[in-house]
């Protein structure tokens, strides 16, 4: 619990830090560099509990696009199979996001019991 909220606390730290701060932020991410720094259990363990809320918020996105592309089946909208096809595409993406998320969380839940 302890090496989480160092974690917590470090990365917190990076974010607020102005001397990290690069011109060309494309460079490094504060998630990339948390990932790079990982090397205890405790360390992965909450990398994957952070890879398995990006998977929830990608599924509840995917759950969301899928419910406005059932009220596109009704109605007299005159473009309605487009807005279903454009719908069921981001919900499907976001399925998938969801999925590599999920992979990730494994990965470092595997790490975390080494």
């Amino acid at each position: 619990m302890h090496t989480r909220i160092a974690v917590t606390a470090l990365a917190a730290a990076l974010a607020l830090s102005p001397a990290l701060v690069r011109a060309d932020e494309s460079s490094h991410s504060l998630e990339q560099l948390v990932v790079e720094m990982a090397d205890t259990p405790a360390d992965h363990a909450a990398l994957a509990d952070h890879y398995r809320a990006k998977a929830a918020a990608a599924r509840a996105e995917s759950a969301k696009h899928e419910s406005m592309g059932r009220t596109y089946s009704g109605g007299k909208f005159f473009q309605r199979s487009a807005m279903q096809a454009h719908c069921r595409k981001i919900a499907a993406e976001n399925a998938a996001v969801a999925a590599e998320y999920d992979e990730l969380a494994k990965l470092h839940e595997a790490e975390s019991k080494k």
